[in-house]
């Protein structure tokens, strides 16, 4: 008489296996499609605020702002908005300090420039971008930049006689689908969880049983 329960316990514990399975692999595919998106460390990119939220400014400030629509020879790239600097006593920066970690990186910004003195483009140290010609709205991009911790990115404009402006600036990580580390420690947590919670099954269809 023992055996149809002895049946069913087996049953239910491979209908647990299944479900764990299920739930395990759901996981990692959704932890997977998260981890192929690169991992955005700018903040206010392109100035969609509508100001320089999440920049420090410092330097010449004159002249310099955050507005909708086309400004002088540059348009916006990504979104409404872009940013304008036209310093005339002096040069202007334009910073930010990223929670980069170490590894490779790539950053990208579209840049106009209206008969400018002078540009730079510095991440991490090292200048990637130093007085380019005069042109309309250019889209740059720099790859693998390696970064040994948190990095500063910053960009040194002077313009007496017309403006540069910028707009979509982008600090990703060169490595595609590699998550951050917290998104490590996420899919830990949810696997041990999962199998604390099939070993907890366990127990009870042997009780049962």
């Amino acid at each position: 008489m023992a055996l149809p329960t002895i049946a069913v316990a087996v049953g239910t514990e491979m209908k647990m296996s299944s479900l764990m399975a299920g739930a395990a692999l759901a996981l990692a595919a959704s932890f997977a499609a998260v981890s192929a998106q690169a991992t955005e460390f700018v903040t206010n990119g392109s100035f969609e605020t509508g100001n320089f939220s999440g920049w420090t400014l410092s330097g010449d400030t004159g002249y310099t702002g955050v507005q909708s629509g086309c400004f002088d020879s540059g348009c916006p790239t990504d979104g409404t908005e872009l940013a304008y600097f036209g310093q005339v006593s002096g040069s202007g920066v334009l910073s930010q300090v990223l929670a980069t970690a170490t590894g490779l990186y790539n950053l990208s910004f579209d840049l106009s420039n209206d008969s400018g003195s002078f540009f730079s483009a510095v991440l991490g140290g090292a200048t990637l971008l130093s007085n380019p010609p005069s042109e309309a709205t250019t889209h740059y991009s720099f790859t693998n930049i390696g970064l040994t911790g948190p990095s500063t990115l910053s960009f040194t404009f002077f313009n007496p006689p017309a403006y540069y402006t910028l707009d979509n600036v982008s600090v990703t990580s060169a490595v595609a689908g590699v998550p951050e580390p917290a998104s490590w420690a996420l899919m830990l947590t949810g696997f041990l969880g999962l199998g604390g919670a099939l070993r907890s099954a366990r127990r009870r269809v042997a009780v049962a049983a």
